[in-house]
């Protein structure tokens, strides 16, 4: 997971490999792979390749596996279930005494061999898979080496999953109780249970009852005493019993203990386009043997939550470079970074986070809290905070005071002028200039703590340690997780798009294989970058903000874009949407509306007056104008029609005589009367035509 710049390292620095062979103070002798020569680096440029964005000047430590060389993120201790986790720590407990120098080779077999029955990996320990765990872990010093790989179902007796989550809603139920219960009794329970479930199961569906022997050896592996004994002991006690009793003494060397805690800030910080007021909590993190500042976070909460410890962590782990670039006022040097050994933590509820816990947990970083009315323990970051509040923010516009008499009638409010830029340019000069540079007329340590921040790193062969890849560092400490749906554009977050090409050839496939688009992001304060999970690879995939929206926020891509300003920035753009009167949207509307019904009545008017002219220009035949001969069918050219008397001379017409005439001329005939005339079908019939319906 880290790696130490000692004798025997190897990295790269873009395409140039090197071999650490010694350290001289700020600089490092190292071999030249590439061209066969040895060189100085210096420290500062080392620092500088790993947090470099050009793949052509990053730092890459060399693999010893060839499973990590690849660049995808693997999963972190979320993504596991906590039988693995439980198996992790079973694996790590047994090799810890050898890896640690406590256990020699030649006595591995014998410790294998008396080893307890009952604290053994399910049951089972040889010397061979001892070994096995032991090179898992010094492949990368990572706890998740040592769960093992998910490759399908393998042989042997196995626990069925039904039967498995019985049981562990069982322990857990019993657990959580104060009063005791054997484990008998919660076998009983079980039986019961898997009885009841049976019941309305057929033959072949039906759970499969496990022994005694079997759920006391599960019982070992998930019975977990600590909310038994919050119930009894109370919170404080329990986590002194679970996590161990701290020492008050001072640490002696660095990256031994860090100490952390949090603030709110003693001025009111302002946004410039709405005139809100806010006033930030500064989260600060210390080097307990030499008083160096590890680093800090700054949020904008009522009290910090699990997230943003996190991203502390991640901060005081990382190194500091481009300071002076970034914000050009800062004077001296901050050369902190590093793993460090244990954590400790004030008692109070808000930093009692199961979140905080696992990832220290999986980077072997020990957590302490300070026990009960022992502030002394931790007095040095506290102290810490109360000199920053007092160097940085008190003599700002807008400042609060912690004495009411000293206010008076200073309206703190009215006077702010410092907005978040400038808090965080506030906070680098005084953590860098007036902290780490300044000297320090402490009890137990007096000095400028960067140099006996360096001081102590060569003295005392301290080895800060870097990561093997930052990505995935920033993934375990990313702790915001949503789903979102990928579309071409990315993935739409907080009113930004997030692309890569990555990304969207993770979008082709879905929509090739016909499945959901909806995937799950993890990200963490900082949002130039989010972390898209890719369940079938089981790896995680970056997606860089656009530039889109940016500048009109007014925010710089080259600094840390950060989580809870640009959500803010977002829902401001939401409130003055909200707020636009659109009132005259509806009347431009009605306005088109009504534009149109008169088109309508003027294009009617148009296509009368068209018909008009039309039918005054055409010559057609009619009644009133006389019809030619030639136009009506079945009448002779020599018929020569008259005046129209009351007598007809029949003789003058001829025509085909029909039944109707017969009818009509019928003078025997009576109104009202029914005349049936003889017809000779036959010869009708001749005369018909027919046809045929077709069937289609």
């Amino acid at each position: 997971m880290f790696a130490e710049l000692e004798y025997g390292t190897q990295f790269r620095i873009g395409n140039t490999e090197y071999e650490v062979l010694r350290k001289r103070d700020e600089d490092l002798e190292v071999y030249n792979i590439t061209t066969d020569c040895k060189e100085l680096l210096s420290l500062k440029e080392i620092l500088g390749a790993c947090n470099a964005k050009q793949h052509d000047k990053r730092l890459f430590f060399s693999k010893r596996d060839t499973e990590e060389q690849s660049n995808s993120l693997e999963f972190t201790t979320g993504d596991y279930s906590e039988a693995e986790r439980t198996l992790m720590e079973q694996r790590y407990k047994i090799i810890e005494p050898f890896i640690s120098g406590k256990l020699k080779p030649a006595e591995v077999a014998d410790y294998v061999k008396n080893y307890p029955e009952n604290d053994k990996p399910k049951g089972a320990l040889s010397p061979a898979s001892f070994y096995r765990w032991v090179n898992a872990w010094y492949k990368r010093r990572n706890k998740l080496d040592l769960i093992p790989k998910r490759t399908g179902p393998k042989s042997g007796n196995r626990v069925p999953v039904d039967v498995m989550k019985e049981v562990s809603v069982i322990i857990t139920k019993y657990d959580k109780k104060a009063e005791v219960i054997t484990i008998r009794d919660e076998f009983n329970v079980l039986e019961t249970t898997i009885k009841n479930i049976n019941l309305t199961r057929e033959d072949n569906q039906k759970l499969k009852p496990i022994s005694e022997s079997t759920f006391r050896r599960l019982y070992r592996q998930h019975h977990d005493s600590y909310e038994r004994d919050k119930e009894i002991l109370g919170t404080n006690m329990a986590d002194l019993k679970h996590n161990g009793v701290g020492d008050a003494t001072r640490a002696s060397r660095p990256l031994e203990v860090m100490e952390l805690d949090w603030t709110p800030v003693d001025c009111l910080i302002i946004d410039f386009d709405s005139d809100e007021t806010f006033r930030p909590i500064i989260m600060y993190g210390i080097d307990q043997a030499t008083s160096e500042p590890m680093g800090f976070n700054i949020v904008f909460k009522q009290e910090p939550d699990a997230g943003d410890w996190k991203q502390l962590i991640l901060h005081c782990i990382l190194p500091k470079t481009d300071i002076k670039e970034k914000y050009p006022k800062v004077q001296g040097e901050w050369s902190a970074y590093g793993v460090p050994q244990s954590i400790l933590l004030d008692n109070a509820k808000v930093n009692d986070s199961l979140e905080v816990a696992e990832v220290c947990n999986a980077l072997n970083i020990g957590l302490r809290y300070a026990e009960v009315k022992s502030g002394h323990h931790k007095g040095l970051v506290e102290h810490a905070l109360g000199n920053l509040n007092h160097k940085a923010f008190q003599g700002l516009m807008g400042s609060l005071f912690s004495n009411t008499d000293e206010k008076g009638e200073y309206d703190a409010q009215a006077k702010a002028v410092v907005n978040i830029e400038g808090l965080y340019q506030i906070v680098h000069i005084a953590i860098v200039d007036l902290v780490a540079n300044n000297f320090n007329r402490g009890i137990n340590k007096q000095g400028v703590p960067e140099h006996l921040w360096k001081e102590g790193l060569r003295q005392l062969k301290v080895h800060p340690k870097l990561p093997y890849n930052r990505e995935y560092l920033e993934l375990i400490f990313s702790s915001n997780s949503v789903f979102r749906t990928v579309v071409p554009k990315g993935i739409e977050l907080m009113g930004h798009f997030f692309y890569s090409e990555e990304l969207n050839e993770l979008r082709k496939r879905l929509e090739r294989e016909g499945k959901s688009r909806v995937v799950q992001v993890r990200y963490g304060q900082d949002m130039r970058v989010i972390y898209v999970r890719d369940e079938q690879n089981r790896r995680y995939i970056e997606a860089f903000i656009k530039n889109a929206g940016l500048e009109r926020k007014k925010l710089n891509r080259e600094f840390p874009i950060h989580a809870e300003l640009l959500a803010y920035l977002t829902n401001k753009d939401g409130k003055h949407y909200n707020e636009f009167d659109r009132s005259n949207l509806g009347r431009a509307r009605l306005a088109i509306e009504e534009i149109q019904e008169d088109c309508k009545q003027e294009y009617k008017g148009v296509k009368r007056k068209r018909r008009r002219e039309a039918a005054v220009s055409e010559n057609i035949p009619s009644a009133s104008k006389g019809v030619p001969s030639e136009l009506i069918p079945g009448i002779a050219d020599s018929i020569t029609i008259h005046h129209v008397t009351d007598i007809v001379d029949k003789k003058g017409i001829k025509g085909v005589k029909s039944v109707k005439d017969d009818i009509v001329n019928d003078e025997s005939l009576n109104p009202g009367e029914l005349h049936v005339a003889e017809i000779d079908l036959d010869v009708f019939a001749a005369d018909w035509g027919y046809s045929r319906k077709e069937l289609g």
